[in-house]
């Protein structure tokens, strides 16, 4: 939520190929670009967040690269009274995903599709994602000196670390594809101190909402019964807004294979639902067909979020691989305006699913 430079140089650009821009209220770095008139209206998506202390270590840069390009690429070849070619700024995807309040906004119920592309290790067509909540626990006992008088505490730590077991335990009985995550953010002042606060935070996933719901439930069970057991407070908060699992429209997705074809790149893998992580375009395919493919930008294994992804994301072959994906999705968004009933027959393939 602080890109202010970001949107300011991507605005500055779309402006210059005269795209109108309109401010999203309540949040002040997201955007909505936009291009001619009427329908289709096709969207494509620009993140460009990046993660505090590695910087774009997760290829955001391209990614607002490509939909930046593409939505410009397509101003020679759609007419202005052809459909609306729209660009939507995203940021803060690594914090409070931005998108599911620009869901909860509105900005895509006027939309036909939505698009854009991730830099990846590899080109996957069709790559599920999960949910994510996040959570933040306080586990409040009483300090005491631990040798003098420890009985006279109550271990918050200790709880703590009994309620990672707890979770360590119940993850052997965990449907394929929950996850529960956590870290200690803070455990104790000073080891001869029994510790009187303990702060965790919480990572939960999983590959529909239904099972999403039943294993917060799970969760919050294990939180209260560890509370209890070392006769600990406690306090349990959200943070950021639930994404969705991503649900790709296929029809949408074949056409988007058909451009990799097109222009000769190598694809890994058509479909996976393997290595999976959580992106709040998850809440965006929820309420408008969309696609979330991959492609990839370094020539073995390399995943993001590292130091290594991070330096082949700046080197120049990133930036050539940049213009090609911008060009897939030019491609792709022009066989939506060109043809209608195709258009139609995704929009009707999106709500039966969620009729």
């Amino acid at each position: 939520m602080h890109e202010h430079e970001a949107k300011a140089r991507i605005c500055s650009l779309l402006k210059a190929h005269n795209f109108s821009i309109k401010d999203v209220r309540g949040l002040p770095t997201a955007f909505v670009a936009s291009y001619g008139k009427g329908r289709p209206r096709i969207a494509l998506l620009a993140e460009y967040d990046a993660l505090e202390g590695l910087g774009h270590a997760c290829g955001h840069h391209l990614i607002s690269g490509m939909s930046t390009l593409a939505a410009i690429g397509l101003t020679s070849i759609v007419g202005p009274s052809a459909g609306t070619i729209a660009v939507v700024g995203c940021p803060a995807e690594e914090t409070i995903g931005a998108k599911a309040l620009l869901v909860k906004k509105g900005v895509f119920k006027s939309m036909d599709a939505a698009m854009m592309i991730h830099p990846a290790d590899k080109t996957e067509v069709v790559k599920l994602s999960l949910s994510l909540e996040r959570f933040s626990v306080v586990l409040k006992g009483i300090s005491s000196h631990a040798s003098a008088n420890p009985w006279n505490g109550k271990n918050a730590l200790s709880g703590m670390l009994s309620l990672f077991q707890a979770i360590d335990v119940n993850r052997i009985t965990l449907p394929d594809g929950n996850r529960i995550n956590g870290i200690i953010k803070r455990g104790g002042s000073a080891a001869n101190i029994i510790p009187d606060r303990a702060e965790a935070e919480f990572f939960i996933r999983a590959k529909d909402l239904e099972s999403h719901a039943v294993l917060v439930k799970r969760f919050f069970t294990m939180v209260r019964g560890t509370a209890h057991a070392f006769s600990l407070g406690y306090e349990m908060k959200r943070s950021g807004n639930v994404y969705y699992p991503l649900e790709p429209n296929m029809q949408l997705a074949r056409i988007f294979e058909k451009q990799l074809k097109k222009l000769r790149v190598k694809v890994d893998r058509f479909f996976t639902d393997k290595e999976l992580g959580s992106s709040d375009i998850g809440n965006v395919s929820h309420v408008v067909p969309a696609i979330h493919p991959t492609i990839a930008i370094t020539g073995s294994s390399c995943p993001a979020h590292s130091e290594a992804f991070k330096r082949q994301a700046n080197k120049p072959a990133a930036y050539r691989i940049m213009r090609t994906g911008a060009m897939l999705l030019a491609l792709t968004a022009f066989e939506l305006y060109k043809n209608k009933a195709l258009l139609l027959n995704i929009k009707k393939e999106h709500y039966i699913k969620y009729s």
